[in-house]
């Protein structure tokens, strides 16, 4: 970008979560040792809160825990090896399936998500 380009508009993370494409899950990944601002896409949200039958006994909580531990886990991993290379694959288990999820830091915090709502 050249110092006379003008922005006619910016999408914001905070655009993003209050349109619903992005729900803030901070307080959650706190709990787990993430210290970024994090959210995940509308995507994974609806998956972590729409549970079939097969899975009862789940709640949206409980599985989001699940989802950020993972996270964790990989990126404390990353850490451990010097590992820089963004979107992170995090491994997790969603209704009996194993599922990848991607991870990306970026200036505005930790965004987890499915590979396609990159």
């Amino acid at each position: 970008m050249q110092n006379d380009d003008i922005y006619i508009s910016r999408y914001t993370r905070e655009n993003a979560i209050e349109d619903g494409v992005l729900a803030d899950v901070t307080v959650q990944a706190k709990e787990t040792g993430i210290l970024l601002p994090t959210a995940i896409t509308d995507h994974l949200h609806h998956v972590l809160e729409n549970i079939p039958a097969k899975s009862a006994g789940q709640d949206w909580r409980g599985r989001l825990h699940d989802v950020l531990w993972m996270t964790f886990l990989k990126l404390r991993t990353m850490q451990k090896r010097h590992e820089e290379e963004f979107p992170a694959e995090v491994k997790v288990i969603i209704d009996g399936e194993i599922q990848t999820l991607w991870a990306v830091i970026d200036g505005d915090g930790l965004t987890i998500m499915f590979p396609e709502d990159y």
